[in-house]
């Protein structure tokens, strides 16, 4: 979830352009022609053995994102692979968020940070092709959230704290489309990375379902007002009132799903997926 200055919080640090040293050692060996096995058992292609390789140089030597991999002639030399397999291999990599390829003179291969937008949006799938429901969802976020608000109470930074602050502060009449961003985001301020990808993994699972979420002016304004008191709390850096007020909050939802018949369907109703899958006309 990349932020910025009006919503979600960017990543720390800025990314270097130096060139990565060759890597060294076994790694740097000729891939071997055999069956190793993959995660379902099936024999690994020599493509997804170079990947493995390649992912194990960058977090092994400890590459930074924007520090540069060796070209693709080199990978072939170094490897003793054919073109068509250090491109498919490189493509894996692309795929998982780990590089970037850029074409051009001034291009070349570079290391980046993952997007957990990417492992985001893949849960939140799979949450809808297993039917999860919302009462499933609602019981981990208990475990989460109230964890989280806890965290962040003691360790967000002042900037950090007039950030929720400012997203809470969003006025409820326009619904709570925002609501995903504000608990999301008081992840990211619990500065533990642990929890912030969890709660991260839940975020298009979660927005997708408030942007269905019928609630009546006085459930949003009671939202509203758990939204205030949960950020408020941390601003205070009370971490016991933090959590407390995170549990009730959540438990107040609970009962509004439970009142409204609504705690045992699915996160994202199939009717929703229709609506998102017509073509706009002219």
């Amino acid at each position: 979830m990349n932020a910025s200055a009006d919503g979600r919080n960017p990543y720390p640090g800025e990314a270097s352009a130096s060139a990565a040293p060759p890597p060294t050692g076994p790694l740097n060996e000729p891939l071997p022609l055999g069956d190793a096995s993959g995660d379902l058992g099936r024999p690994l292609k020599i493509s997804e053995m170079l990947a493995d390789r390649l992912r194990a140089s960058i977090l092994g030597d400890g590459l930074a994102p924007g520090d540069l991999l060796s070209s693709e002639q080199e990978l072939i030399s170094r490897y003793g692979v054919a073109r068509g397999t250090v491109r498919e291999a490189l493509r894996l990599l692309e795929s998982e968020g780990l590089i970037e390829i850029r074409r051009g003179r001034s291009g070349g291969i570079l290391v980046r940070e993952p997007d957990l937008n990417q492992v985001s949006r893949s849960v939140g799938v799979w949450l809808a092709m297993r039917g999860t429901t919302m009462r499933q969802l609602l019981d981990f976020r208990l475990l989460i959230e109230p964890f989280a608000a806890e965290a962040a109470a003691m360790s967000a930074t002042p900037e950090q704290r007039n950030w929720l602050i400012r997203i809470a502060e969003q006025p409820a009449e326009g619904g709570l489309i925002h609501a995903a961003d504000l608990h999301d985001s008081i992840a990211v301020a619990s500065n533990n990375d642990l929890c912030r990808v969890t709660a991260a993994s839940l975020y298009h699972g979660f927005s997708w379902h408030m942007t269905e979420e019928r609630l009546s002016a006085s459930e949003l304004e009671a939202t509203h007002t758990a939204h205030l008191r949960i950020v408020r709390a941390i601003g205070e850096a009370n971490p016991r009132k933090a959590r407390h007020a995170m549990v009730r909050h959540l438990e107040d939802f609970g009962e509004q799903l439970e009142n409204s018949g609504r705690i045992d369907d699915v996160i994202v109703p199939r009717s929703a997926w229709l609506r998102r899958a017509q073509i706009p006309r002219p």
